[in-house]
C-alpha cells in the first residue's frame, strides 16, 4: 500500500514543532528567560526536575534562581532526540549535556541526562505537558583552566544577549576594525 504523502507531510510538520519545543526549552533556560522558557509548556504542564516537582511558573523561577545562585554560565546541549507521536499526544527522550561554570571561579560541573517529555498538541501547538528529568552522570573538574576566550562577548541572561539581536550586527569597535582592513565590502 502506498504511504499518504498529506500524512507524512503532517508527521514531518509535528516532528519539527517538537524538536522546536525542546530546543526552546534549553535557549529560554540558558538565557534566563521566564517568556520563552514557560512558552515551551502547557500552562497546566508539570515539571518534575530533580528535588522539584511542580507547575511551570514555580518551575521556571525555580529554575533560574538555581542557576542565578550558584553559577555564572550554563548550557543545555540536546543531542539525541526520539519521539513517537500518537495523534495529539506525543513521548519524547532527549539526551542532554550540560555545562555549568560556578561563581566560585574555580569549578565547572559537567553532566549528562535525558529529558523524558509527554508532549501534547493543543489549539494546533505541540508543548510539553509533563517533563521528567533523568540524570545518567555529573562531575565536577578544575574550572580554572577554563573560562572565555579574550576578545570574544560573553553570554548574559537578558535580552541584551547578542541572541536577540535583529539584525544581527557588529560591534561599533569590530566595525572600525573591519574598516581598517584592505577588502571587499561585506567579506569576513
Amino acid at each position: 500500500m502506498a504511504a499518504d504523502p498529506a500524512r507524512q507531510l503532517q508527521y514531518l510538520l509535528d516532528r519539527q514543532a517538537i524538536l522546536d519545543c525542546v530546543y526552546q526549552y534549553s535557549r529560554g533556560l540558558d538565557r534566563h528567560d521566564v517568556d520563552v522558557l514557560a512558552d515551551a509548556y502547557h500552562p497546566d504542564a508539570v515539571d518534575h526536575h530533580g528535588r522539584f516537582v511542580g507547575y511551570i511558573p514555580e518551575f521556571v523561577q525555580w529554575g533560574n534562581a538555581l542557576h542565578e545562585a550558584d553559577y555564572l554560565a550554563h548550557t543545555h546541549n540536546i543531542t539525541t532526540h526520539t519521539c513517537e507521536i500518537d495523534g495529539d499526544t506525543a513521548h519524547a527522550e532527549s539526551y542532554v549535556i550540560f555545562v555549568l561554570r560556578r561563581k566560585d571561579g574555580r569549578t565547572v560541573q559537567i553532566g549528562g541526562g535525558r529529558y523524558l517529555d509527554r508532549l501534547e498538541k493543543r489549539a494546533g501547538d505541540w508543548r510539553i505537558a509533563l517533563r521528567r528529568l533523568i540524570v545518567d552522570w555529573r562531575f565536577e573538574a578544575d574550572g580554572t583552566a577554563w573560562g572565555t576566550l579574550p576578545g570574544y562577548e560573553e553570554g548574559r541572561w537578558d535580552r541584551d544577549d547578542r541572541s536577540y539581536q535583529r539584525p544581527l550586527r557588529l560591534r561599533p569597535q569590530d566595525e572600525a576594525k573591519l574598516a581598517a582592513k584592505a577588502g571587499p565590502p561585506g567579506v569576513f
